[in-house]
């Protein structure tokens, strides 16, 4: 990759004209100065002017400027990889999947299918899919498309035969093979019953991948985000961030959280975490267990519509407790998947105890915190967890969250009020590539929206990020 010098800083810049949004209300009058990249102050045009004469004004002709959105949870590679995949996001019945997938067979007429985004839920009968429906359109071509939380795939019958799983195949540790009646695997495998299909399918190139990376984080940039925590990956995703911070070539800031990996561990934790740039590792991701739409969730009493299970562990608790002290202790971050209240209360153990004591300035979080019992919703602060939340799951999960969970235990989902009122710092975020909200209303957006790096405005008014 060519390697370019570092452009030059921009000249300054007085926007004025529109309601400015900062010190979190909205303000009017105010103009906004802007000097070698940076938001310098808030004030009247005229103060602006007299301050830097030279700074060419921009007349935003009403409306609303708004602090860059941080996404503060997402899996960038998942969403650039979308445009080259099946995208089966918001598909509203199984014949609308299997449409799509014929559709896309026919432009792409070789090697493996592939593509995610499909919610049984959102179906008429919300039955699972099986693999028997996706032979008919994919006959001999090995397939297998991702659930859209990521924690379910569902294989036809060439992805299972080229994988060997039948009837004789035992599920894994922190996954489960779906069967039917009479044993036989359907074409649904949960959370880690996956990593046997997955597999097989071709790797992509590191160009391939880098090219992922760089059109998910265009993607964001196009909907007003301005920095990422990217949750997940793997040393080839570390290596296409620093190609492309080298080349300049990073529209957004990056802070990138690697899938827990000894080997990759060892590598980056004994780095010491450098001034902030537009892309820096950030920490460590594990998973306490998975997705509530597949039963997944690790519930502390079985699911009321399955009563023979209570979801899966995907790591065992005690070694991602171990582990997260070693994330700590290095001056990282450590952020631990937990959706059902069994996972969040092994996290509140776990993770607090990895907390206490290590000195650390990261506290750990917890991404999603989405089924809590009410105690430990309210000790999350104490035990300094910070709460890692994705509004859009309320939307998508809403659907099936009462009959998971039975009217005893619904009111532990999203307990956003009472984490933050048991002192737990909180961060929210729409997660992407899972259907998510955005500024300008369906996705993608019909025109870039404008708007300005949050952090920076924030320094400018709090003096601190």
């Amino acid at each position: 990759m060519l390697l370019l010098a570092p452009p030059p800083p921009p000249p300054p810049m007085i926007l004025t004209g529109a309601t400015l949004w900062a010190e979190d209300r909205a303000q009017e009058g105010q103009a906004l100065l802007i000097q070698r990249g940076r938001i310098a102050a808030l004030g009247t045009e005229a103060e602006l002017r007299r301050r830097a004469p030279k700074a060419a004004v921009v007349k935003l002709e009403g409306g609303t400027l708004l602090p860059g959105f941080i996404e503060g949870h997402a899996h960038v590679e998942g969403l650039g990889k979308l445009a080259e995949t099946v995208d089966l996001t918001g598909v509203a019945s199984p014949q609308e999947c299997l449409a799509r997938v014929a559709a896309w067979t026919l432009r792409n007429s070789e090697g493996w299918i592939t593509g995610r985004g499909w919610d049984q839920n959102l179906w008429p009968g919300k039955a699972f899919p099986t693999a028997e429906q996706l032979d008919a359109h994919t006959r001999s071509r090995p397939a297998f498309l991702r659930r859209v939380d990521g924690h379910a795939g569902w294989a036809n019958s060439a992805a299972l035969k080229a994988a060997g799983i039948n009837a004789e195949t035992p599920d894994p540790e922190g996954g489960r093979i779906v069967r039917d009646a009479q044993g036989q695997p359907t074409g649904i495998l949960i959370d880690r019953a996956m990593d046997r299909v997955e597999a097989l399918v071709p790797a992509p190139s590191a160009a391939q991948r880098e090219r992922w990376i760089r059109a998910g984080l265009l993607r964001l940039r196009a909907l007003g985000f301005t920095a990422v925590c990217d949750m997940g990956g793997d040393a080839v995703t570390l290596s296409a961030y620093r190609r492309l911070e080298a080349a300049n070539a990073l529209p957004i800031r990056v802070f990138s959280y690697f899938d827990w990996n000894p080997k990759v561990a060892l590598a980056e934790l004994r780095k010491p975490r450098g001034p902030l740039g537009f892309f820096q590792v950030q920490g460590a991701k594990f998973y306490f267990d998975g997705a509530l739409g597949s039963r997944g969730a690790r519930l502390l009493a079985p699911y009321a519509d399955a009563p023979d299970t209570q979801g899966l562990w995907v790591m065992e608790p005690t070694s991602i407790g171990a582990n997260a002290r070693t994330v700590l202790k290095a001056g990282y971050q450590p952020a631990a998947h937990a959706i059902g209240d069994g996972a969040n209360a092994a996290a509140l153990e776990v993770l607090g105890t990895a907390w206490r004591g290590s000195g650390a300035r990261l506290k750990p979080r917890v991404e999603h915190a989405q089924i809590v019992a009410p105690g430990d919703a309210r000790a999350f602060g104490a035990a300094g967890l910070v709460a890692s939340v994705q509004p859009m799951h309320l939307a998508d999960d809403h659907a099936w969250t009462p009959a998971r969970l039975g009217p005893e235990r619904v009111e532990r989902a999203f307990p956003w009020r009472t984490l933050q009122e048991g002192g737990a710092p909180w961060s929210s975020a729409a997660m992407p590539p899972s259907p998510m909200p955005t500024p300008s209303g369906p996705w993608p957006p019909p025109k870039p929206a404008r708007t300005m790096p949050a952090a920076r405005m924030a320094a400018s008014t709090r003096g601190t990020p």
